[in-house]
Formats: structure tokens, C-alpha cells, sequence
């Protein structure tokens, strides 16, 4: 038990509150008085207490009212009840509603030290397991990002450490590698788990909605809608894309960084608490050299930086994948149960532009289409047999070759459905948005 712990002692008594926080100020407890009920509830709704000690008589808001209002706000926390008018009734109420122990006075201070040691205990046991609990669960969440390569192994205790953090994460990779999941992971096994999580697209919003829908906007007649950045209070954002977003709403998204306050549109500024995530598959820090990205605001966000590896740089996790993604198809007599050796060696040899998301659709594809329990190589797509494989020793050796081939690879994609962006973009594991943007830099290349 640390000395350490906090202590909030309520009595509207003040030779008893005195008394009671000398004595436990000599032990070495962090004390925190309140001479009234309300505003031990003021008092609980900015801080957080391992023990209350409160009075049970007190006029206007009385002690079983501070203890409601403690344990809503921090359920583990234990409370002592204190008060020298006591009667049955009261010490069945008062345990009733969850008091460590109900002690009459006049209180001996001896009794008091030990009842304050022993709910100190209980209180570090419960968070204790809590903690444990969380820890279990975390590891059982971050088993979702499926993969046994170094790479990933990696990535996933890294994950489970800043998962209880606070700080900015910029999560990058290319597309459809997960970044989606690596977000969503860290938010549900953090701290905030329980407050909202928000993803907003920076691709597919202009810079009016993005103005006035994410920070919010004057809606005339005194009215104003506060925007989705304040209905994720105490939660996590996502800013998938970031590399889109326009520079008018990245100086507003440094603004809300700075100063911890929102301003909308025509309207005042309130305070904020969430946690950014950003994600992008550009190369974030130099869009902020060469002044395409604020680099102030790269600095605000870039505090931990998390990269996912392509698939064709852990083509060993492969057959847990697909293994994995044929366990989630549905049941039924046709069901896929496994891919036969040359299908799989067809399915290794494939570079993955779209990633772990396109080898998703592929199986998707060959369970459609196969009819047997078994995927054989003619039940794969024709482009994993004609797509060229690069062979890369490391992110620079080839790169020219890799973006000649995805190149390829798209148009040929785009070509063999007649120019059908959504079913090119189905087949290439990627969204519309994603498929513009490649396009955009075919065109340029």
C-alpha cells in the first residue's frame, strides 16, 4: 500500500476534519478536505480519491449523498461513514450503498489508521485486478491484427503499451495494411474506451464540411452547432487520411491542439479533451518539409508514430490470413475449408498492391466461385497470375520497378471492367477514394 493514496475527509464539524487530516497527513496520505457535502461532490467531479471519509449528518447534502456521488464517479474507491448519531437504520443504508464501514463516534484514532489501511488495501487489490483484467483483455484485442513476422510482433506490443496513453499517434502504411483496426485497438483498450470514437475521412470531405461539420459552425438565432469534435468529448478521433486534409482545417485542428479549446464557426470557444489519431499513407513528414502539410501541426500529432508494413514485406503471415479469413466465411455446405498447395503458392508470390485488405477480397473471390470445399488455383483471379512479383530486399531496392508494376497493375485491373472504378476498387481491396488518389499519381507519372 503506497502512503501516497489519496484521501477526501468531509465533516461540517471543523475540530473533527482538522483532527482526522492531521493524523493522516503525519502517515504520509495525499489529504484533501471539504467542510460541507456539496462541495465534496464539487470536489469529486475534478479529482480522483482511493478513500472517502465523510460524515453522515450534514445539512443540506449528507454523507450518504457524497457516497452516491463518489461511487458513481469512481466505483472502486472505498468510503468510510462517520457520525455520532447512529441507529440501525443508518448503518443498513450505509452499507447498503456500498461504505467500506459505518464508525460511530467519538472516533479513536487508532481504529480509524487501521480502518483506512485495510480500505486502502481493498481498494489497490480491486485495481489491481482491474489492471490485469485490462492487460488480458488487450492482448486478446491486439490478436485481432493477425501475423506472427517480427515486424508485426513488434507493432503489436506497441500497440498494447500506448493503447493506455494519451499522447498523439500518426499512424502510417499504405493502403488497406490496417490502419483502420490499429486505431480502433488503441482507442478500445485505453483509457477512453468508454467515450466515443470518431473516425472522419480528411479524403472525402471538402473544405466547407470540414469547417463547419468537424469544428462546428453558427446556425443563427443565437443557435450554433458545436461540430463532431466536440461530440467525441473525452474520447478519440481519427483523422484517416490526414495527408488530404485542407491547410484552412489543419490550422484549425493546431488551434484545438494549442489551446485545448474549440472554436467554431461564429461561435466561442469551449474546452476540449480528446486524443488524435491520424493516419495516412503519404509520407507525412516530408509533405511538412516541402510545406504541403503544416509542420507545426506534424510536430502536435507525430508524438508516437506507429508504421504497419506492407504485406509483401511479411509474405510469411500469408497462410495465417488466409487461414484466418476462411474461418469468417459463412457455414453452409459449400463452405471453403483450405486452399491447395500451387493456389497458395500463387497467393505468396502476389505483391499486394490493395494489402491485407485485397488478399480479404480475393478469398472472398475464390469462395464465391469455387463451389468445393477446396480453392484451387482457377478459382484465383486472373491477376495474381499475371502480376509481376518484385522481389525487394528493402523499402528502396526496386522501388521504381513496384510503382511500374501497381501502375500496371491498376490499369489493367480498371481495363478488364471496362472502367468500372467501384468494381476496380472492390477487386483491388481498396475504397473509391483511395483508387482517385492512385490514379491521380498514375496520371502524373
Amino acid at each position: 500500500m503506497e502512503k501516497n493514496n489519496r484521501i477526501l475527509i468531509v465533516d461540517d464539524e471543523r475540530i473533527n476534519l482538522e483532527n482526522i487530516s492531521h493524523i493522516l497527513r503525519l502517515e504520509g496520505y495525499d489529504i484533501t478536505t471539504a467542510d460541507d457535502g456539496r462541495t465534496a461532490i464539487d470536489v469529486l467531479e475534478q479529482d480522483h480519491f482511493d478513500l472517502i471519509i465523510t460524515d453522515l449528518k450534514m445539512a443540506d447534502v449528507d454523507g450518504v449523498q457524497v457516497m452516491r456521488a463518489a461511487k458513481s464517479r469512481m466505483p472502486d474507491a472505498e468510503v468510510i461513514v462517520i457520525t455520532g448519531y447512529a441507529t440501525v437504520n443508518d448503518a443498513v443504508e450505509i452499507m447498503a450503498n456500498g461504505a467500506f464501514y459505518f464508525l460511530s463516534k467519538p472516533i479513536k484514532l487508532n481504529e480509524l489508521l487501521q480502518l483506512v489501511r485495510k480500505a486502502l488495501e481493498k481498494s489497490s487489490l480491486k485495481n489491481e485486478i482491474l489492471r490485469l483484467r485490462q492487460e488480458i483483455e488487450v492482448k486478446k484485442g491486439v490478436s485481432q491484427f493477425i501475423g506472427q513476422a517480427p515486424a508485426i510482433v513488434r507493432l503489436k506490443d506497441t500497440i498494447f503499451q500506448i493503447a493506455q496513453l494519451h499522447s498523439n499517434v500518426v499512424i502510417t502504411g499504405e493502403t488497406g495494411t490496417g490502419k483502420d483496426l490499429v486505431a480502433r485497438l488503441i482507442h478500445e483498450f485505453g483509457p477512453r474506451a468508454h467515450k466515443r470514437f470518431l473516425p472522419i475521412s480528411c479524403a472525402s470531405l471538402n473544405e466547407e464540411q470540414i469547417a463547419s461539420e468537424v469544428f462546428g459552425h453558427d446556425a443563427g438565432e443565437g443557435r450554433s452547432w458545436q461540430g463532431l469534435l466536440k461530440s467525441a468529448d473525452e474520447g478519440i478521433v481519427l483523422f484517416d487520411e490526414i495527408g488530404e486534409m485542407p491547410m484552412s482545417a489543419q490550422i484549425k485542428l493546431l488551434r484545438v491542439l494549442q489551446e485545448k479549446k474549440l472554436r467554431s464557426v461564429g461561435g466561442q470557444g469551449t474546452a476540449i479533451d480528446i486524443r488524435i489519431l491520424a493516419s495516412t499513407d503519404h509520407d507525412l513528414q516530408e509533405e511538412a518539409r516541402s510545406g504541403q502539410f503544416r509542420q507545426d501541426l506534424y510536430y502536435r500529432l507525430n508524438v508516437i508514430a506507429l508504421h504497419i508494413p506492407p504485406l509483401r514485406h511479411r509474405k510469411e503471415d500469408i497462410p495465417l490470413l488466409v487461414r484466418h479469413f476462411l474461418d469468417r466465411l459463412p457455414d453452409g455446405s459449400g463452405r471453403v475449408k483450405s486452399v491447395d498447395a500451387e493456389a497458395l503458392a500463387l497467393l505468396q508470390a502476389y505483391e499486394y498492391p490493395g494489402n491485407v485488405r485485397e488478399l480479404m477480397n480475393i478469398i472472398e473471390y475464390a469462395q464465391a466461385i469455387s463451389g468445393s470445399p477446396v480453392i484451387r488455383r482457377e478459382h484465383l483471379p486472373s491477376v495474381l497470375k499475371t502480376f509481376p512479383a518484385a522481389t525487394l530486399a528493402d523499402d528502396d531496392v526496386n522501388r521504381h520497378t513496384l510503382e511500374k508494376n501497381e501502375r500496371e497493375h491498376i490499369l489493367s485491373v480498371l481495363d478488364s471492367v471496362a472502367g468500372n472504378k467501384t468494381k476496380a476498387a472492390k477487386l483491388l481491396g481498396i475504397d473509391r477514394v483511395s483508387l482517385w488518389r492512385k490514379l491521380k499519381k498514375v496520371q502524373r507519372q
